[in-house]
């Protein structure tokens, strides 16, 4: 057990390196200069060359590539990954700045998700080739085709716009200091509904078929139909044989989930306009600011391991079959 979880986590630490050289040198085979992009290229031109010089050097953009990745690297082993390019503040306070709304988002998403996709398939899998089982694969398998962004501009549309419902963008209304506390945390639920529709609709398709296929693949078993001759009702195997043995690979699919709705906040967060992590990568993307982007990536590179880490663990603490294997 020890020996496999560290054998997991040299892997997880090489392929997370590997992750952030990859991107480096993404970011840096865009044309253009990382200083001369964004709103403060205009101030850069006027300083004139020896300042500009000055600033490159600071930022170590005259060493060649391979050296400015070692010595980020070696900056990131002492805890420090950088300042911005944009407003020169530690990128490690700009994240932590806006990751509590991400996380509060993606929270919540994941939840609802849960809450709706593991019945909905349940129930679909007590009655397959069902009315409800057929209506249930339709509208999933479409709300799984619809693209997050679309969904998104479709929902502001009906709920903001024409029906007025629910507030259009941001995470608060304009008078919310001078609300009561209660009213500020009924102002900020209300902002947060269509955001959490459109991080979670898509993960309420996939998961509902992948329960309906879990249990219904293990309704075929012995176990099932052993627990059934003992006169089990259906609602009594499933409790004690279904979720039991649907549990194992659902741990997996739990270990992607939330690395993946973070990575769909990005688009959410933008056209919702939430300042969040998702947000901060759109911009600093648009202003080639390399030290947040390799942040914002050694950040989700990091999530997206440590889910599917957790998910490799949680199997082997499970099914003791992989353990003596």
């Amino acid at each position: 057990m020890l020996l496999s979880v560290v054998r997991r986590l040299a892997t997880a630490t090489v392929t997370l390196l590997l992750v952030t050289l990859l991107v480096f040198g993404l970011i840096h085979l865009a044309p253009g200069e990382p200083l001369g992009q964004g709103p403060e290229a205009e101030g850069l031109r006027q300083i004139g060359e020896r300042a500009r010089a000055e600033l490159r050097a600071q930022y170590h953009l005259d060493e060649p590539l391979p050296r400015q990745y070692m010595l980020w690297l070696s900056d990131l082993l002492r805890g420090d990954l950088g300042r911005s390019f944009h407003d020169r503040r530690p990128v490690r306070q700009r994240i932590a700045e806006r990751l509590g709304v991400t996380l509060a988002l993606n929270a919540c998403s994941l939840a609802i998700l849960l809450l709706v996709a593991v019945p909905l398939g349940t129930f679909a899998a007590l009655r397959p080739g069902s009315v409800w089982d057929r209506f249930a694969a339709g509208g999933t398998y479409l709300l799984y085709a619809v693209p997050v962004f679309w969904a998104g501009l479709l929902l502001q549309i009906l709920f903001s716009v024409q029906l007025d419902w629910l507030p259009l963008a941001g995470l608060r209304s304009h008078d919310h200091e001078f609300l009561s506390g209660l009213a500020r945390l009924a102002d900020r639920a209300v902002h947060l509904i269509l955001p959490i529709v459109c991080l979670s609709y898509g993960g309420v398709a996939y998961v509902s078929r992948f329960v309906r296929a879990t249990l219904m693949e293990n309704a075929a078993g012995e176990s099932w139909r052993a627990a059934r001759a003992r006169g089990l009702s259906l609602l009594g195997v499933l409790y004690r044989h279904g979720f039991r043995q649907a549990g194992v690979p659902l741990l997996t699919l739990a270990g992607f989930l939330l690395p993946s709705m973070v990575g769909g906040s990005v688009i959410v967060e933008t056209v919702f306009a939430i300042p969040g992590v998702g947000r901060l990568f759109v911009d600093a993307a648009f202003q080639r600011d390399v030290p947040v982007l390799m942040g914002l990536t050694l950040l989700s590179g990091a999530a997206t391991l440590a889910g599917i880490l957790l998910a490799d663990l949680a199997y082997l603490a499970v099914d003791p079959r992989i353990r003596r294997a």
